[in-house]
């Protein structure tokens, strides 16, 4: 059984950022995981991200492989702000970086993480390893969430699904289908529905619709002050988030509850407005408050701030977000489970991103209600990075070891 001191469990940004840190570090470690799985199966081939290049860099620590250095390198095209940035063109320096700062990564899945006290048994899809410390970096996809009235319609196949779900839309060409939600996904999702031929309406509780502002390149030094640039929009506010989620951190737990519930509500991107407006009925102000299915179709009982109407559809696409929950990683034994605190199905964790089991760190999504909004984000994968591998190269002190030669070459992704 090969033994390692940690295991990251996730090959996304977070994950391929933390590896390429700690490899830097000389700090011994492997990487579990589908490179970049949750990009390339769970969102449309056709999308973009909603941050702009600027903030979309995996995170190394010598900063040799942004995404700029990649599009001048591959004939890119890299704008630092207000082009939309294509999913594949992002998925591509992704796995370029994975080149360069992580070249070995287990490809496999974890099914089973026990905990006795002192060291982690995980169980992959041909053999157990042993670890003193594992980084769960697992990404968003588990936590999708889907209204408790439209749940029941989402088992086997049925007939709502969650926007994170499709790669594609070519299943619903010619067909009847509705999107509830108002953020960019459900935006986003009705966008490419709609250019596919589908007959597509978009409902969404809230009473309008609201868009990001579309960034200006050139601005007095004024009006930068005023609202400064950040990863995460424009302002002070915005800025604070992005930029010090170690300040966030130390704030009351319900102040931070209540800054991750209000902070960046749903919104769209301001370049995805004309697809959208005059193109797709937007009904706001609309809740599903039921839904029965009749005849292979979806009945749904929507209120409105008038009176309620019926709706019928053939299907339902939930671009309802996700809730963390922990008790939805099934790799987690129940033991190991029962250990970790929790508040709302989130882990509590410390300063360090570990939970109350001794060596055991979630980031990104997972972490977001301990160090705030920009653990949603690519973009927060350099503070993650950053302050593990300062945790973790103190408490090592030793030198790398190569994963290729633990865990067998055969099955290492280069």
């Amino acid at each position: 059984m090969a033994a390692f001191e940690t295991i990251i469990i996730g090959a996304g940004p977070y994950g391929l950022s933390i590896a390429a840190h700690l490899r830097h570090a000389g700090v011994s470690h492997a990487v579990v995981g589908q490179p970049m799985e949750s990009w390339r199966a769970h969102m449309p081939a056709d999308m973009a991200l909603k941050s702009e290049f600027f903030a979309s860099n995996l995170s190394d620590p010598q900063r040799r492989y942004g995404l700029e250095r990649f599009c001048a390198l591959h004939g890119t095209g890299y704008s630092h702000a207000g082009v939309p940035l294509a999913i594949g063109d992002f998925i591509a320096y992704a796995d370029w970086f994975r080149r360069q700062a992580v070249p070995e990564i287990w490809h496999a899945r974890l099914s089973d993480l026990r905990w006795d006290g002192r060291a982690f048994a995980l169980t992959l899809d041909d053999r157990q390893v042993t670890a003193r410390r594992v980084i769960v970096a697992t990404g968003h996809v588990p936590f999708r969430h889907i209204p408790v009235v439209l749940s029941p319609h989402a088992r086997n196949g049925g007939l709502v699904s969650h926007s994170a779900d499709h790669r594609d839309f070519v299943q619903f060409s010619g067909r009847d289908v509705t999107v509830i939600g108002c953020g960019q996904s459900g935006l986003e999702t009705a966008a490419l529905l709609h250019e596919g031929g589908v007959n597509v309406r978009l409902l969404a509780r809230a009473a309008a619709i609201d868009w990001n502002p579309e960034l200006v390149s050139v601005r007095s030094p004024l009006q930068r002050l005023r609202r400064p640039e950040s990863a995460l929009g424009p302002g002070w506010r915005s800025l604070f988030y992005a930029e010090a989620p170690r300040a966030f951190f130390l704030l009351p737990a319900d102040k931070r509850r209540h800054l991750v519930a209000s902070a960046h509500a749903p919104a769209g991107a301001w370049w995805l407005k004309n697809r959208v407006v005059g193109k797709i009925p937007l009904l706001t102000s609309h809740d599903v408050i039921a839904a029965e299915e009749r005849s292979g179709r979806l009945a749904l009982t929507v209120r409105t701030d008038r009176d309620t109407m019926q709706i019928a559809t053939d299907h339902v696409i939930a671009a309802t977000g996700y809730r963390v929950d922990l008790d939805r990683l099934n790799f987690l034994h129940p033991d190991l489970r029962v250990a970790i605190k929790t508040a709302d199905g989130a882990p509590i964790l410390n300063s360090v991103f570990e939970s109350s089991v001794p060596g055991l760190h979630f980031v990104g999504l997972t972490s977001t209600a301990s160090f705030g909004p920009v653990m949603r984000f690519v973009y927060g994968a350099r503070h993650a990075a950053t302050i593990l591998t300062a945790h973790i190269g103190a408490a090592a002190g030793h030198k790398p070891r190569a994963v290729s030669a633990a865990l067998g070459a055969r099955s290492v992704v280069r």
